[in-house]
């Protein structure tokens, strides 16, 4: 979901396998009234607090009961681009807050993608021969999200801060600190992890010269942006 808090004016744009939904748990209650309970999938908050995007199905429809929704052009949703929110806040707002972002290693992060995707079809783990050759397949293809529309807008990154995902809970620390609110006071869980299908099998196993330089070559603003190692760690 794409969150906008009004106290601590920030945005956050939600990212794809990067620990994005665990991170907007962790923010979410900053952007809405105190004590409220888990929003219902395809619902949205809007209040004098901020907004709270929808998650899960049905997030594409509007609702009647969706406070403000005529002054707003696009759903408030999962994974929203950068520039559907700028046209929902206008530009002055949009420029003026803080957008946020998780990152992730991309080579980890691809391989999570992956199994994320043969997890949503309902396709069984299999050898690890085969599912390297379907890793490849799939990186080949380019049909697998690079998130550049989620944080830029007309081909310039927007992000102001970046959490990354190896370093989660210091991240959010850091943006706490800066808030003004307590280190640590927050619960973070975990969400929709991959290590099951994944088996243990260490991420450079997945790769070879050809999906190495194409993951590179697609998540290059990553590369530039966060310094990650050129090559798949373990």
């Amino acid at each position: 979901m794409v969150l906008v808090c009004h106290k601590h004016k920030f945005i956050y744009l939600k990212t794809t396998k990067t620990a994005g939904t665990s991170t907007e748990k962790v923010l979410q209650p900053l952007c809405e009234k105190p004590g409220l309970g888990e929003l219902e999938n395809g619902k949205v908050r809007i209040s004098k607090y901020g907004i709270v995007g929808a998650r899960g199905p049905g997030r594409l429809e509007p609702h009647p009961d969706w406070q403000f929704w005529r002054k707003h052009k696009y759903p408030w949703r999962n994974h929203m681009p950068a520039w559907e929110v700028k046209e929902n806040l206008g530009a002055e707002t949009f420029d003026e807050y803080t957008k946020i972002a998780n990152v992730r290693d991309p080579f980890d992060r691809a391989v999570s993608q992956f199994h994320f995707m043969k997890y949503q079809q309902n396709l069984p783990s299999e050898d690890p021969k085969t599912e390297f050759e379907q890793f490849k397949s799939f990186i080949l293809s380019g049909t697998w999200s690079i998130d550049w529309k989620i944080v830029s807008i007309d081909n310039i990154l927007i992000v102001d801060r970046f959490i990354r995902k190896e370093h989660l809970v210091a991240d959010l620390n850091g943006i706490f600190a800066d808030f003004g609110l307590p280190e640590n006071s927050f619960n973070l869980g975990h969400d929709k992890s991959m290590k099951e299908r994944r088996k243990g099998i260490p991420v450079p196993e997945y790769y070879d010269t050809e999906t190495i330089d194409t993951v590179r070559r697609n998540m290059a603003w990553v590369f530039d942006k966060l310094g990650y190692p050129d090559s798949p760690q373990h």
